[in-house]
């Protein structure tokens, strides 16, 4: 490590403690200290990665040992949703079936009229409905060239459970919120996705240039069934905790 990125990563630890330590306390217990402070590293990494006024006003944390999604608000210092929230079944990193680690930005967004689960929202398969968030590796992401990209199509997003009898099975079984048991992606449960469409409107950044929405999508969308949501500036942070981060 070079002294200019030692001295930004000492500068980041020491700002990101003290933003960290203005959070609620039930933030500070319920997330906890590091990840909050990791959380504000990741916000400082945008910054000094060229996006300067980079102050998103929501972050969406995923701890997967509880199965929960929060939506943390940074301008009142707390948390102010909580739900539950499925994640990969085959545990953490960025293989399939695994739900990758670290700090994201949010890409586009669609949203189904009235949230409706049972309307596609996803680019490809049916099962994917009622809300899509994409998560984006971030401009501090290693990689230049993965830098704006869905991790191997992992994407916030909820269910329609009438597409397969997988899904049949997770709604059934409440399987959300209890164990992991998703392909990768956050997936909050079916009542719980409306208490998300009011962060996730204003939170949008751009969508992956690779989306590529089927024509069924397309026609949704042509009918006003489906609304997409996209701005050229950085999305919302989207934390996703884990011992092992995929990424800095």
């Amino acid at each position: 490590m070079n002294l200019r990125l030692l001295f930004l990563a000492i500068l980041f630890t020491g700002v990101a403690h003290t933003h960290a330590d203005t959070y609620s306390k039930r933030a500070r217990t319920t997330i906890g200290i590091s990840v909050l402070m990791q959380i504000e590293a990741g916000i400082q990494a945008q910054r000094a990665a060229g996006h300067q006024s980079y102050n998103p006003a929501y972050v969406f944390v995923v701890d997967p040992s509880k199965q929960r999604m929060y939506v943390l608000d940074r301008g009142k210092k707390g948390i102010v949703k909580t739900l539950r929230c499925g994640t990969g079944k085959k545990g953490l990193g960025i293989e399939d079936g695994q739900t990758p680690t670290g700090f994201f930005t949010m890409g586009g967004v669609r949203i189904a009229k009235n949230a409706d689960t049972s309307i596609q929202t996803g680019d490809t398969k049916k099962g994917v409905s009622g809300i899509y968030a994409e998560l984006l590796y971030p401009p501090s992401f290693p990689d230049t060239e993965q830098r704006g990209r869905v991790p191997n199509g992992v994407v916030i997003h909820s269910y329609n459970p009438k597409s397969s009898s997988m899904l049949r099975e997770r709604r059934a079984k409440r399987l959300i919120g209890r164990v992991p048991c998703t392909m990768g992606c956050p997936v909050p449960e079916i009542e719980d996705v409306k208490k998300l469409l009011p962060y996730l409107k204003g939170s949008a950044g751009q969508f992956d240039p690779d989306a590529r929405p089927n024509a069924a999508l397309r026609s949704l969308i042509k009918q006003g069934k489906v609304k997409q949501y996209a701005n050229k500036r950085l999305g919302a942070g989207i934390f996703i905790m884990g011992g092992e981060t995929s990424q800095p």
